[in-house]
């Protein structure tokens, strides 16, 4: 039986998460504590036994200029007597049908392996930079870029309680405004952002000047080993007093690592990068309903026929006509022939804007029937700057 958790499906589900994830005792306290409900549950039950089970955590999210409802995938586990059967499978299709009477129609997920997802039809949609070294000296490069002089220089205070959360906010979302696919945070998500990285022996930093908030720091501090997961800036000067924070830790640490935005440059102000920066895949995308997901984008072009190829979701299969009133999108179902096919894989990338229209032809992810509406397909789908740190 596939159904939604009940209260009583807690225990159960707690004894699945520690059997099939390395996560530590305290983890999993606050994780059920803070972030579990169920009713965002999802499991496989036979005879009172939960064999499988997933969790459909709601957030909001700003995707081409819209602020939608989203749900991350997480928790996703079987207990290994019964693998092999198609149990996820089973609740994955069960997921759509949950997130869809909820009124949401696109979700996320961190793959332990992306492969499997990619079988489901969820894509890679997002990545990272990181900057990786040997010796604390060497990564601290922005030291001469600053336009902070000691004399200017702010405050840093230490986040250990929410009456300092609304900074954040608008720290996090001032500096998030140009880019896409990034997650709304209130004092609930940073509890569980502050409390999570307190448990991983970590800190958050704010830098005021003047008593106006410019930025962040949230590093973790673990064998010998310094990693700041996420640093927010609203100019130069705090971005490398955040840095030099980060980095007064040299004598406590043997290697330092930083997670960036893929569009990051300050490797250029390093004097060999050489080794020490890897771009990483993060979360995959996933469209559960064409016409609500691509209805009311902003678009300007003539109208085209687009075929979607889903073999998971059926309901994505099909052929629909895309057009536009009022400067939006407006999508049908239509029997007119196609100008161009596309697999549900490559439309999750073309709508979070991970792949621009031209990328995909030149790959050949995309059948052109009509390479004319080109031009429109880039209007829908300009190409965009994707982030988040969010793991779950």
């Amino acid at each position: 039986m596939i159904r939604l958790a009940a209260v009583q499906d807690t225990s159960q589900i707690r004894d699945l998460w520690n059997y099939c994830f390395d996560d530590t005792p305290e983890f999993v306290n606050f994780f059920f504590q803070a972030c579990y409900q169920a009713d965002n549950a999802l499991v496989v039950e036979e005879e009172g036994r939960i064999q499988s089970c997933l969790q459909i955590l709601p957030y909001r999210m700003i995707l081409r200029d819209r602020e939608i409802p989203i749900s991350y995938i997480v928790g996703v586990a079987t207990w290994p007597e019964y693998r092999g059967q198609g149990l996820i499978k089973r609740l994955l299709q069960f997921a759509d049908k949950v997130l869809q009477d909820r009124g949401i129609y696109q979700s996320i997920l961190l793959p332990f392996q992306y492969d499997f997802y990619r079988k489901y039809g969820w894509e890679v949609c997002y990545d990272f930079l990181t900057y990786r070294t040997l010796d604390v000296p060497s990564f601290n490069f922005l030291k001469t870029n600053t336009s902070v002089s000691r004399s200017t220089r702010g405050k840093f205070i230490r986040v250990d309680h929410e009456d300092d959360f609304d900074k954040l906010t608008k720290c996090y979302h001032q500096y998030m405004k140009p880019f896409n696919g990034y997650l709304l945070r209130g004092k609930k998500e940073w509890h569980k952002t502050i409390h999570d990285v307190m448990l991983d022996r970590g800190a958050c930093y704010l830098y005021e000047e003047n008593e106006k908030p410019l930025g962040y720091v949230i590093y973790t501090l673990r064998d010998r080993k310094l990693h700041i997961s996420e640093l927010i800036h609203l100019s130069n000067g705090a971005k490398t007093a955040l840095l030099q924070l980060a980095l007064s830790h040299a004598g406590q640490v043997e290697q330092v690592s930083r997670k960036a935005p893929s569009w990051d440059m300050d490797y250029l102000h390093m004097q060999d990068s050489r080794g020490k920066l890897e771009k990483e895949t993060f979360v995959m995308g996933r469209i559960h309903s064409v016409v609500e997901t691509l209805s009311g984008l902003p678009y300007t072009g003539d109208i085209f026929v687009v075929k979607v190829e889903d073999n998971f979701y059926e309901n994505n299969n099909g052929t629909f006509l895309i057009g536009q009133t009022n400067g939006v999108s407006l999508v049908t179902r239509t029997d007119q022939e196609p100008d161009v096919i596309i697999d549900i894989r490559t439309l999750n990338q073309l709508l979070w804007g991970y792949l621009s229209p031209e990328i995909a032809l030149v790959e050949e992810r995309v059948h052109f029937i009509n390479k004319n509406i080109l031009n429109n397909i880039e209007l829908l789908f300009p190409k965009k700057y994707n982030y988040m740190t969010e793991d779950f």
